[in-house]
């Protein structure tokens, strides 16, 4: 599930790259410093939770601690509790840098107060969805043993895994959005979200320059023919 994460945030990254270099050469060094530091914080977050944690136990974390029983919250094969820490600490610190830069690069509250709502929304039905294909897989991977209980095992597995990306995103923004309005409403307070300028329509605007230049400026009169009655 990590690798399949880092493969699509990777994909995503690519797709979004003039996006990404307007943030990472933003005018103001403050803003320049904290882009680097949230992917440097990401990339290591995805590097320590992909080789050492769990990432479908860490999405799955909220509903485990609502648990009333004890019994309830037991989970097996469980992360030691030193990484655990490591974990959440490493993903709160690249949520609130995260949550910084939407602010200062994509909208203010009512954006991060819908997202917020859409990703709780979807967040029930995914997790539990992920956890009955997971149910689903380790039961197939017990009792089948033809090419056909292969093939099906196959199917769900990628089913289970695509809910299971689909958990932690959710979760990720839940948690990300849950801090943005806070942080918002500080760094507009130290008025520090000023509305960064893109060049992403640099490129465009440069040919449709080039393009126009070729062309002498005629006066619309100059094109002007008298309109004849109809006889």
């Amino acid at each position: 599930t990590g690798l399949s994460l880092i493969v699509v945030l990777l994909l995503l990254a690519r797709l979004n790259r003039p996006f990404l270099r307007d943030i990472a050469r933003d005018s103001s060094r403050f803003w320049r410093v904290t882009a680097f530091t949230a992917s440097a914080l990401l990339g290591g977050s995805l590097i320590w939770v992909t080789l050492l944690d769990n990432w479908l136990q860490l999405s799955g974390e909220p509903y485990r601690l609502s648990r009333s029983w004890e019994s309830q919250r037991v989970v097996f094969d469980p992360v030691a509790t030193e990484i655990r820490t490591v974990s959440i600490a490493l993903l709160l610190a690249t949520a609130i840098g995260l949550a910084a830069l939407f602010a200062r690069h994509a909208g203010g509250y009512a954006l991060q107060l819908g997202i917020l709502i859409v990703a709780t929304v979807a967040w029930i039905p995914l997790f539990i969805f992920q956890q009955r294909l997971n149910l689903l897989v380790l039961d197939a991977v017990e009792s089948s043993s033809s090419w056909t209980g292969l093939a099906g095992i196959t199917a769900f597995w990628v089913l289970r895994t695509a809910f299971g990306l689909l958990s932690i995103v959710a979760t990720a923004l839940i948690v990300t959005f849950l801090m943005a309005p806070f942080l918002t409403l500080i760094l507009d307070l130290l008025r520090l979200r000023v509305e960064g300028t893109t060049t992403e329509a640099d490129t465009f605007f440069t040919a449709l320059e080039d393009r126009s230049g070729g062309y002498d400026d005629v006066p619309v009169k100059s094109h002007w023919r008298p309109i004849r009655r109809p006889m």
